[in-house]
Protein backbone atom coordinates (compact mmCIF):
# COMPACT_ATOMS: atom_id res chain seq x y z
CA UNK A 1 0.00 0.00 0.00
CA UNK A 2 3.12 2.51 0.75
CA UNK A 3 4.57 2.27 -2.53
CA UNK A 4 1.11 2.85 -3.91
CA UNK A 5 0.03 5.25 -2.24
CA UNK A 6 3.82 7.05 -2.70
CA UNK A 7 3.74 6.25 -6.59
CA UNK A 8 0.30 8.07 -6.58
CA UNK A 9 1.98 11.15 -4.71
CA UNK A 10 4.60 11.49 -7.22
CA UNK A 11 2.40 11.12 -10.20
CA UNK A 12 0.22 13.76 -8.75
CA UNK A 13 4.10 16.05 -7.73
CA UNK A 14 5.59 15.53 -11.03
CA UNK A 15 2.24 17.05 -12.95
CA UNK A 16 2.11 20.19 -10.54
CA UNK A 17 5.64 20.55 -10.91
CA UNK A 18 5.80 20.50 -14.80
CA UNK A 19 2.71 22.96 -14.58
CA UNK A 20 4.88 24.64 -12.19
CA UNK A 21 8.14 25.78 -14.16
CA UNK A 22 5.64 26.57 -17.19
CA UNK A 23 3.97 28.72 -14.52
CA UNK A 24 7.41 30.57 -13.45
CA UNK A 25 7.90 30.60 -17.53
CA UNK A 26 4.78 32.67 -18.18
CA UNK A 27 5.13 35.04 -14.90
CA UNK A 28 7.98 37.06 -16.16
CA UNK A 29 6.34 37.36 -19.24
CA UNK A 30 2.66 38.22 -17.63
CA UNK A 31 5.01 40.79 -15.74
CA UNK A 32 6.39 42.51 -18.81
CA UNK A 33 3.53 42.51 -20.59
CA UNK A 34 1.05 43.36 -18.11
CA UNK A 35 0.39 46.49 -16.04
CA UNK A 36 0.25 46.37 -12.62
CA UNK A 37 -3.28 47.70 -13.34
CA UNK A 38 -4.14 44.82 -16.40
CA UNK A 39 -2.95 42.04 -13.77
CA UNK A 40 -5.28 43.63 -11.04
CA UNK A 41 -7.78 43.23 -13.11
CA UNK A 42 -7.60 39.85 -13.86
CA UNK A 43 -6.99 39.04 -10.28
CA UNK A 44 -10.36 40.57 -9.30
CA UNK A 45 -12.19 38.34 -12.16
CA UNK A 46 -10.71 35.40 -11.58
CA UNK A 47 -11.86 35.64 -7.44
CA UNK A 48 -15.26 36.51 -8.69
CA UNK A 49 -15.47 33.51 -10.39
CA UNK A 50 -14.21 31.45 -7.55
CA UNK A 51 -16.76 33.36 -4.94
CA UNK A 52 -19.56 32.49 -7.77
CA UNK A 53 -18.23 28.99 -7.99
CA UNK A 54 -18.16 28.07 -4.68
CA UNK A 55 -21.73 30.00 -3.61
CA UNK A 56 -23.89 28.07 -6.31
CA UNK A 57 -22.27 24.41 -5.99
CA UNK A 58 -23.61 23.90 -2.66
CA UNK A 59 -21.05 21.89 -1.78
CA UNK A 60 -21.94 18.93 -3.81
CA UNK A 61 -19.11 17.34 -4.78
CA UNK A 62 -18.23 17.15 -1.05
CA UNK A 63 -21.56 14.95 -0.49
CA UNK A 64 -19.74 12.71 -3.77
CA UNK A 65 -16.44 12.45 -2.24
CA UNK A 66 -17.77 11.42 1.63
CA UNK A 67 -20.32 8.94 -0.44
CA UNK A 68 -18.42 7.44 -2.70
CA UNK A 69 -16.87 5.45 -1.03
CA UNK A 70 -19.96 3.82 -0.21
CA UNK A 71 -21.96 2.73 -2.67
CA UNK A 72 -21.04 0.55 -5.74
CA UNK A 73 -21.96 -0.07 -9.32
CA UNK A 74 -25.32 1.54 -10.24
CA UNK A 75 -26.04 3.37 -7.37
CA UNK A 76 -22.69 5.07 -7.70
CA UNK A 77 -23.45 5.74 -10.86
CA UNK A 78 -26.56 7.51 -10.23
CA UNK A 79 -25.24 9.60 -7.55
CA UNK A 80 -22.12 10.42 -10.23
CA UNK A 81 -24.61 11.70 -12.84
CA UNK A 82 -26.67 13.64 -10.01
CA UNK A 83 -23.81 15.66 -9.07
CA UNK A 84 -22.62 16.38 -12.78
CA UNK A 85 -26.19 17.43 -13.64
CA UNK A 86 -26.12 19.57 -11.09
CA UNK A 87 -22.59 21.05 -12.04
CA UNK A 88 -24.12 21.52 -15.36
CA UNK A 89 -26.61 23.45 -14.01
CA UNK A 90 -24.42 25.68 -12.21
CA UNK A 91 -22.32 26.28 -15.14
CA UNK A 92 -25.10 27.54 -17.19
CA UNK A 93 -26.91 29.87 -14.36
CA UNK A 94 -22.84 31.46 -13.56
CA UNK A 95 -21.60 32.14 -17.32
CA UNK A 96 -25.49 33.38 -18.02
CA UNK A 97 -25.40 35.61 -15.54
CA UNK A 98 -21.50 36.88 -15.72
CA UNK A 99 -22.44 37.54 -19.49
CA UNK A 100 -25.64 39.48 -19.77
CA UNK A 101 -24.56 41.16 -16.62
CA UNK A 102 -21.10 42.30 -17.73
CA UNK A 103 -22.00 46.52 -17.67
CA UNK A 104 -23.17 46.66 -14.59
CA UNK A 105 -20.83 44.05 -12.70
CA UNK A 106 -17.81 46.26 -14.89
CA UNK A 107 -19.09 49.48 -12.92
CA UNK A 108 -19.43 47.83 -9.55
CA UNK A 109 -16.09 46.38 -9.83
CA UNK A 110 -13.89 48.38 -11.90
CA UNK A 111 -15.60 52.17 -12.34
CA UNK A 112 -14.42 51.19 -16.15
CA UNK A 113 -15.15 49.72 -19.34
CA UNK A 114 -13.81 46.10 -18.97
CA UNK A 115 -17.53 44.60 -20.27
CA UNK A 116 -15.76 42.02 -22.72
CA UNK A 117 -13.48 40.55 -19.91
CA UNK A 118 -16.56 39.53 -18.07
CA UNK A 119 -18.35 38.35 -20.87
CA UNK A 120 -15.74 35.81 -21.80
CA UNK A 121 -15.11 35.31 -18.45
CA UNK A 122 -18.65 33.93 -18.19
CA UNK A 123 -17.60 31.32 -20.90
CA UNK A 124 -14.54 30.36 -18.74
CA UNK A 125 -16.68 29.39 -15.94
CA UNK A 126 -19.27 27.71 -17.53
CA UNK A 127 -16.69 25.09 -19.11
CA UNK A 128 -14.58 24.85 -15.84
CA UNK A 129 -17.84 23.74 -13.74
CA UNK A 130 -18.14 20.96 -16.97
CA UNK A 131 -14.72 19.78 -16.52
CA UNK A 132 -15.09 19.49 -12.60
CA UNK A 133 -16.65 16.32 -12.49
CA UNK A 134 -14.74 14.22 -14.40
CA UNK A 135 -11.64 15.16 -12.76
CA UNK A 136 -13.14 14.49 -9.72
CA UNK A 137 -13.65 11.28 -10.91
CA UNK A 138 -10.32 10.21 -11.91
CA UNK A 139 -9.05 11.07 -8.45
CA UNK A 140 -11.49 9.05 -6.63
CA UNK A 141 -10.82 6.44 -8.86
CA UNK A 142 -6.78 6.68 -7.92
CA UNK A 143 -6.33 6.85 -11.66
CA UNK A 144 -3.66 9.31 -10.54
CA UNK A 145 -1.57 8.79 -14.15
CA UNK A 146 -4.72 9.80 -16.20
CA UNK A 147 -5.78 12.78 -14.04
CA UNK A 148 -2.39 14.43 -14.73
CA UNK A 149 -2.30 13.54 -18.52
CA UNK A 150 -5.72 15.62 -18.98
CA UNK A 151 -4.78 18.16 -16.34
CA UNK A 152 -1.21 18.55 -18.65
CA UNK A 153 -2.74 18.78 -21.50
CA UNK A 154 -5.61 21.60 -20.63
CA UNK A 155 -2.68 23.47 -19.03
CA UNK A 156 -0.16 23.17 -22.11
CA UNK A 157 -3.24 24.53 -24.18
CA UNK A 158 -3.74 27.00 -22.25
CA UNK A 159 0.24 28.15 -21.98
CA UNK A 160 0.51 27.95 -25.50
CA UNK A 161 -2.56 30.51 -26.26
CA UNK A 162 -1.81 32.42 -23.68
CA UNK A 163 2.15 33.30 -25.02
CA UNK A 164 -0.28 33.72 -28.69
CA UNK A 165 -2.69 36.04 -27.49
CA UNK A 166 -0.63 37.89 -24.33
CA UNK A 167 2.63 37.97 -26.07
CA UNK A 168 2.51 37.95 -30.27
CA UNK A 169 -1.06 39.75 -30.28
CA UNK A 170 -1.01 41.66 -27.12
CA UNK A 171 -4.81 41.22 -26.06
CA UNK A 172 -3.97 41.90 -22.65
CA UNK A 173 -6.35 41.15 -19.92
CA UNK A 174 -8.73 39.99 -22.60
CA UNK A 175 -6.41 37.34 -24.28
CA UNK A 176 -5.91 36.18 -20.23
CA UNK A 177 -9.42 35.52 -20.64
CA UNK A 178 -9.99 33.84 -24.03
CA UNK A 179 -7.08 31.68 -23.93
CA UNK A 180 -8.95 30.22 -20.48
CA UNK A 181 -12.29 29.45 -22.42
CA UNK A 182 -10.69 27.44 -25.51
CA UNK A 183 -8.47 25.52 -23.35
CA UNK A 184 -11.46 24.67 -20.62
CA UNK A 185 -13.53 23.72 -24.05
CA UNK A 186 -10.87 21.62 -25.58
CA UNK A 187 -10.76 19.93 -22.24
CA UNK A 188 -14.27 19.33 -21.59
CA UNK A 189 -14.39 17.59 -25.29
CA UNK A 190 -11.33 15.38 -24.76
CA UNK A 191 -13.06 14.06 -21.27
CA UNK A 192 -15.96 13.39 -23.16
CA UNK A 193 -15.40 9.62 -22.88
CA UNK A 194 -14.87 9.67 -19.23
CA UNK A 195 -18.30 11.47 -18.71
CA UNK A 196 -20.65 9.10 -21.03
CA UNK A 197 -18.61 5.79 -19.12
CA UNK A 198 -19.40 7.56 -15.88
CA UNK A 199 -22.68 9.32 -16.04
CA UNK A 200 -26.44 7.96 -16.95
CA UNK A 201 -27.95 10.94 -17.02
CA UNK A 202 -30.94 9.84 -14.80
CA UNK A 203 -31.50 11.28 -11.43
CA UNK A 204 -31.75 9.20 -8.47
CA UNK A 205 -34.16 11.96 -6.53
CA UNK A 206 -32.43 10.79 -3.07
CA UNK A 207 -28.94 11.72 -3.92
CA UNK A 208 -29.38 15.39 -4.31
CA UNK A 209 -30.63 15.38 -0.39
CA UNK A 210 -28.20 13.41 0.74
CA UNK A 211 -25.45 14.95 -1.29
CA UNK A 212 -26.82 18.86 -0.53
CA UNK A 213 -27.67 17.16 3.40
CA UNK A 214 -23.63 16.13 3.35
CA UNK A 215 -21.99 19.00 1.33
CA UNK A 216 -23.93 22.05 1.96
CA UNK A 217 -22.23 23.13 5.58
CA UNK A 218 -18.78 23.05 3.66
CA UNK A 219 -20.34 25.74 1.53
CA UNK A 220 -20.35 28.10 4.89
CA UNK A 221 -16.63 26.86 4.82
CA UNK A 222 -15.39 27.21 0.99
CA UNK A 223 -17.07 30.48 1.18
CA UNK A 224 -15.30 31.67 4.13
CA UNK A 225 -12.11 30.08 2.95
CA UNK A 226 -12.53 32.64 0.03
CA UNK A 227 -12.90 35.25 2.57
CA UNK A 228 -9.66 34.95 3.95
CA UNK A 229 -8.06 33.93 0.51
CA UNK A 230 -9.45 36.58 -1.48
CA UNK A 231 -11.95 39.13 -0.43
CA UNK A 232 -9.02 41.62 0.77
CA UNK A 233 -8.80 41.79 -3.09
CA UNK A 234 -11.67 43.39 -3.34
CA UNK A 235 -11.01 45.51 -0.89
CA UNK A 236 -7.65 46.68 -2.00
CA UNK A 237 -9.20 47.20 -5.28
CA UNK A 238 -11.81 49.42 -3.71
CA UNK A 239 -9.09 51.72 -1.49
CA UNK A 240 -5.69 51.18 -3.44
CA UNK A 241 -6.59 50.62 -6.89
CA UNK A 242 -5.84 47.75 -9.71
CA UNK A 243 -2.41 48.46 -9.19
CA UNK A 244 -2.18 47.42 -5.75
CA UNK A 245 -3.97 44.56 -6.47
CA UNK A 246 -1.80 42.98 -9.46
CA UNK A 247 1.41 43.66 -7.13
CA UNK A 248 -0.25 41.83 -4.23
CA UNK A 249 -1.77 39.01 -7.08
CA UNK A 250 2.10 38.60 -7.93
CA UNK A 251 3.47 37.45 -4.13
CA UNK A 252 0.10 35.76 -4.02
CA UNK A 253 0.96 34.27 -7.16
CA UNK A 254 4.80 33.18 -4.99
CA UNK A 255 2.62 31.44 -2.73
CA UNK A 256 0.62 29.65 -4.42
CA UNK A 257 3.64 27.89 -5.53
CA UNK A 258 3.44 25.98 -2.10
CA UNK A 259 -0.40 24.63 -3.03
CA UNK A 260 0.98 23.65 -6.66
CA UNK A 261 4.03 21.78 -5.31
CA UNK A 262 2.68 20.23 -2.12
CA UNK A 263 -0.92 21.02 -1.23
CA UNK A 264 -2.54 20.30 -4.24
CA UNK A 265 -0.90 16.83 -4.77
CA UNK A 266 -1.32 15.35 -1.41
CA UNK A 267 -5.02 16.44 -1.34
CA UNK A 268 -5.46 14.69 -4.59
CA UNK A 269 -3.90 11.56 -3.07
CA UNK A 270 -5.15 12.09 0.51
CA UNK A 271 -8.77 11.96 0.60
CA UNK A 272 -9.47 8.41 -1.72
CA UNK A 273 -6.34 7.24 0.65
CA UNK A 274 -7.57 8.43 3.84
CA UNK A 275 -11.36 6.81 2.85
CA UNK A 276 -9.86 3.83 1.75
CA UNK A 277 -7.97 3.17 5.11
CA UNK A 278 -10.54 4.31 7.43
CA UNK A 279 -13.05 1.93 5.74
CA UNK A 280 -10.79 -0.91 5.87
CA UNK A 281 -8.90 -0.20 9.80
CA UNK A 282 -10.14 0.59 12.93
CA UNK A 283 -11.33 4.00 14.42
CA UNK A 284 -8.22 3.85 16.86
CA UNK A 285 -5.88 3.00 13.86
CA UNK A 286 -7.93 5.95 12.04
CA UNK A 287 -7.03 8.56 14.97
CA UNK A 288 -3.68 7.81 15.04
CA UNK A 289 -3.08 8.45 11.32
CA UNK A 290 -4.84 12.12 11.67
CA UNK A 291 -2.27 12.55 14.18
CA UNK A 292 0.94 11.84 12.26
CA UNK A 293 -0.53 12.85 9.52
CA UNK A 294 -0.53 16.43 11.62
CA UNK A 295 3.53 15.99 12.14
CA UNK A 296 4.72 14.56 9.09
CA UNK A 297 2.51 17.35 6.98
CA UNK A 298 4.78 20.69 9.62
CA UNK A 299 7.74 18.95 8.35
CA UNK A 300 7.23 18.50 4.79
CA UNK A 301 5.35 21.77 4.53
CA UNK A 302 8.11 23.74 6.49
CA UNK A 303 10.54 22.85 4.03
CA UNK A 304 8.52 23.83 1.05
CA UNK A 305 7.87 27.50 3.19
CA UNK A 306 11.49 27.78 3.52
CA UNK A 307 12.07 27.34 0.01
CA UNK A 308 9.73 29.83 -1.55
CA UNK A 309 10.10 32.33 1.06
CA UNK A 310 13.28 32.66 1.67
CA UNK A 311 13.76 32.71 -3.14
CA UNK A 312 10.70 34.33 -4.04
CA UNK A 313 12.01 38.23 -3.82
CA UNK A 314 15.46 36.87 -5.38
CA UNK A 315 13.45 35.30 -8.19
CA UNK A 316 11.65 38.89 -8.59
CA UNK A 317 14.85 40.53 -8.66
CA UNK A 318 16.18 37.83 -11.82
CA UNK A 319 13.35 38.89 -13.01
CA UNK A 320 13.66 42.64 -12.84
CA UNK A 321 17.46 42.28 -14.34
CA UNK A 322 17.07 39.93 -17.16
CA UNK A 323 13.40 39.62 -18.28
CA UNK A 324 12.60 42.72 -18.27
CA UNK A 325 9.61 42.88 -15.60
CA UNK A 326 8.78 46.25 -14.46
CA UNK A 327 10.37 47.45 -11.64
CA UNK A 328 6.90 48.13 -9.84
CA UNK A 329 6.42 44.24 -8.81
CA UNK A 330 9.50 44.70 -6.51
CA UNK A 331 7.23 45.73 -4.28
CA UNK A 332 5.95 42.21 -4.12
CA UNK A 333 9.14 40.60 -3.03
CA UNK A 334 8.20 41.67 1.10
CA UNK A 335 4.81 39.80 0.93
CA UNK A 336 5.95 36.89 -0.13
CA UNK A 337 7.37 35.12 3.02
CA UNK A 338 3.70 36.84 5.18
CA UNK A 339 1.10 35.54 2.39
CA UNK A 340 3.19 31.82 2.12
CA UNK A 341 2.19 31.09 5.90
CA UNK A 342 -1.35 31.00 4.44
CA UNK A 343 -1.75 27.64 2.39
CA UNK A 344 1.18 26.68 4.77
CA UNK A 345 -1.02 26.82 7.63
CA UNK A 346 -4.19 25.59 5.41
CA UNK A 347 -1.90 22.47 4.14
CA UNK A 348 -1.54 21.57 8.24
CA UNK A 349 -5.43 21.96 8.68
CA UNK A 350 -6.27 19.82 5.56
CA UNK A 351 -6.03 16.48 8.12
CA UNK A 352 -8.82 17.91 10.50
CA UNK A 353 -10.95 18.94 7.52
CA UNK A 354 -10.60 14.84 6.63
CA UNK A 355 -11.21 14.26 10.29
CA UNK A 356 -14.36 15.69 10.38
CA UNK A 357 -15.84 14.26 7.56
CA UNK A 358 -14.88 10.70 8.58
CA UNK A 359 -17.33 11.58 11.86
CA UNK A 360 -19.78 13.20 9.75
CA UNK A 361 -19.33 16.33 11.40
CA UNK A 362 -19.00 19.47 9.15
CA UNK A 363 -19.84 21.69 11.35
CA UNK A 364 -16.31 21.70 12.66
CA UNK A 365 -14.47 23.09 10.27
CA UNK A 366 -17.17 25.01 8.83
CA UNK A 367 -17.79 26.97 12.24
CA UNK A 368 -13.49 27.40 12.16
CA UNK A 369 -13.91 28.98 8.78
CA UNK A 370 -16.59 31.12 9.79
CA UNK A 371 -14.71 32.46 13.12
CA UNK A 372 -11.74 32.99 10.55
CA UNK A 373 -13.26 34.85 8.15
CA UNK A 374 -15.47 37.14 9.91
CA UNK A 375 -11.93 37.81 12.44
CA UNK A 376 -10.47 38.60 8.61
CA UNK A 377 -13.06 40.80 7.32
CA UNK A 378 -13.21 42.59 10.12
CA UNK A 379 -9.55 43.37 10.63
CA UNK A 380 -9.56 44.20 6.97
CA UNK A 381 -11.75 46.74 6.76
CA UNK A 382 -9.58 48.55 9.35
CA UNK A 383 -6.00 47.63 8.60
CA UNK A 384 -6.18 47.95 4.62
CA UNK A 385 -7.43 51.55 4.29
CA UNK A 386 -4.63 52.73 6.64
CA UNK A 387 -1.68 49.97 5.49
CA UNK A 388 -2.66 48.72 2.28
CA UNK A 389 -1.02 45.96 1.18
CA UNK A 390 0.97 44.88 3.93
CA UNK A 391 -1.81 45.10 6.52
CA UNK A 392 -3.87 42.77 4.20
CA UNK A 393 -0.99 40.26 4.47
CA UNK A 394 -0.71 40.59 7.67
CA UNK A 395 -4.45 39.86 8.81
CA UNK A 396 -4.76 37.17 6.82
CA UNK A 397 -2.34 35.24 8.68
CA UNK A 398 -3.92 35.75 11.70
CA UNK A 399 -7.13 34.77 10.33
CA UNK A 400 -5.22 31.46 9.16
CA UNK A 401 -3.54 30.92 12.76
CA UNK A 402 -7.17 31.38 14.04
CA UNK A 403 -8.75 28.77 11.47
CA UNK A 404 -5.58 26.44 12.46
CA UNK A 405 -6.97 26.94 16.80
CA UNK A 406 -10.31 26.47 16.30
CA UNK A 407 -10.80 23.65 13.70
CA UNK A 408 -8.47 21.66 15.85
CA UNK A 409 -9.77 21.90 19.08
CA UNK A 410 -13.50 21.14 17.60
CA UNK A 411 -11.73 18.00 16.27
CA UNK A 412 -10.28 16.91 19.65
CA UNK A 413 -13.32 17.58 21.18
CA UNK A 414 -14.93 15.00 19.10
CA UNK A 415 -12.41 12.41 19.00
CA UNK A 416 -11.27 12.60 22.92
CA UNK A 417 -7.77 12.35 21.11
CA UNK A 418 -4.19 13.80 22.24
CA UNK A 419 -2.37 15.41 19.48
CA UNK A 420 1.72 16.42 20.70
CA UNK A 421 0.89 20.19 20.42
CA UNK A 422 4.42 20.56 22.41
CA UNK A 423 6.44 18.67 19.28
CA UNK A 424 4.50 20.90 17.00
CA UNK A 425 5.25 23.90 18.65
CA UNK A 426 9.03 22.99 18.73
CA UNK A 427 8.54 22.71 14.98
CA UNK A 428 6.92 25.76 14.93
CA UNK A 429 10.05 27.59 16.81
CA UNK A 430 12.64 25.59 13.96
CA UNK A 431 11.04 27.10 11.35
CA UNK A 432 11.06 30.49 12.76
CA UNK A 433 14.47 30.19 13.86
CA UNK A 434 15.95 29.02 10.13
CA UNK A 435 13.83 31.54 8.38
CA UNK A 436 15.01 34.18 11.14
CA UNK A 437 18.60 33.01 10.35
CA UNK A 438 18.82 32.61 6.35
CA UNK A 439 16.79 35.85 6.23
CA UNK A 440 19.76 38.08 6.83
CA UNK A 441 22.06 36.25 4.43
CA UNK A 442 21.39 39.09 1.39
CA UNK A 443 24.23 38.77 -2.01
CA UNK A 444 24.74 41.04 -4.45
CA UNK A 445 23.65 38.36 -7.16
CA UNK A 446 20.31 37.42 -6.60
CA UNK A 447 20.96 33.68 -8.28
CA UNK A 448 23.90 33.32 -5.65
CA UNK A 449 21.88 34.91 -2.86
CA UNK A 450 18.58 32.95 -3.63
CA UNK A 451 21.07 29.33 -3.66
CA UNK A 452 22.26 30.23 -0.43
CA UNK A 453 19.52 31.77 1.58
CA UNK A 454 17.83 28.44 0.54
CA UNK A 455 20.24 25.96 1.59
CA UNK A 456 21.12 27.73 5.00
CA UNK A 457 17.46 27.98 5.77
CA UNK A 458 16.99 24.08 5.35
CA UNK A 459 20.25 22.85 6.85
CA UNK A 460 18.92 24.85 10.15
CA UNK A 461 15.44 23.87 10.10
CA UNK A 462 16.51 19.72 9.02
CA UNK A 463 19.71 20.16 11.88
CA UNK A 464 16.77 21.30 14.69
CA UNK A 465 14.29 19.23 13.56
CA UNK A 466 16.31 15.55 12.78
CA UNK A 467 18.95 15.96 14.08
CA UNK A 468 18.91 18.02 17.90
CA UNK A 469 16.00 17.08 19.16
CA UNK A 470 13.29 14.09 19.38
CA UNK A 471 10.77 15.89 17.58
CA UNK A 472 9.93 13.29 14.82
CA UNK A 473 11.53 10.64 17.14
CA UNK A 474 11.26 7.61 14.30
CA UNK A 475 12.44 9.44 11.54
CA UNK A 476 15.44 11.57 13.63
CA UNK A 477 16.61 7.60 14.29
CA UNK A 478 16.49 7.39 10.71
CA UNK A 479 18.17 10.13 9.56
CA UNK A 480 21.15 9.79 12.22
CA UNK A 481 21.89 6.50 11.33
CA UNK A 482 21.72 7.09 7.39
CA UNK A 483 24.34 10.13 8.55
CA UNK A 484 26.34 8.35 10.34
CA UNK A 485 26.65 5.24 7.71
CA UNK A 486 27.36 7.70 4.76
CA UNK A 487 29.78 10.12 6.92
CA UNK A 488 31.84 6.41 7.24
CA UNK A 489 31.45 5.62 3.57
CA UNK A 490 32.49 9.48 2.99
CA UNK A 491 35.44 9.03 5.34
CA UNK A 492 36.84 6.09 4.07
CA UNK A 493 36.57 6.95 0.57
CA UNK A 494 38.13 10.46 0.96
CA UNK A 495 41.48 8.20 3.13
CA UNK A 496 41.65 5.70 0.01
CA UNK A 497 41.78 9.12 -2.16
CA UNK A 498 44.62 11.11 -0.62
CA UNK A 499 46.25 8.17 1.52
CA UNK A 500 49.58 6.46 -0.39
CA UNK A 501 48.70 3.34 -1.82
CA UNK A 502 50.93 0.84 -0.76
Amino acid sequence: MTRDVLKKFFTYGLGNILQSALTLILLPLYLRFLSPDEYGVISVLSVTMSLLGLSISAGVMNGLIRLYYETDGLERKRLISTTWLWYLAVGIFGGVTLFTQARPLSAVLFHATHEHAIRISGVVFFFLMLRTVPFYILRLEKKAGQYVTYSLFSFLVDFALKLYLIVWLGRGVEGYFESSAIAHLLTVAVMIPIVVKNVSFSVDLPSPKQLLKLGFPYVFGGVAVWTLDFSDRLLLNQYSGQSAVGTYAVAYNFANMFGILLATPSALLVDPFFFAFAAERSSADTRRLLQRMLMYSFFAGGVLYLGIALSGGEVLRVFASHFGAKKEYLIAASLIPILTLAPFVYFLVMPSILGGLWVKNAKIFSVACVCAAILNAGLNFFVIPKFGAPGAAVTTIVAYLLLFVVSYGGLERVLRGGYEWAKVGRLAVYLMLAFGIAWQVRLGQPMASLLVRVTVGLLVFASLTLFASDTLKAESSKFRSLFRENSRIFVRRLALLWLPQK
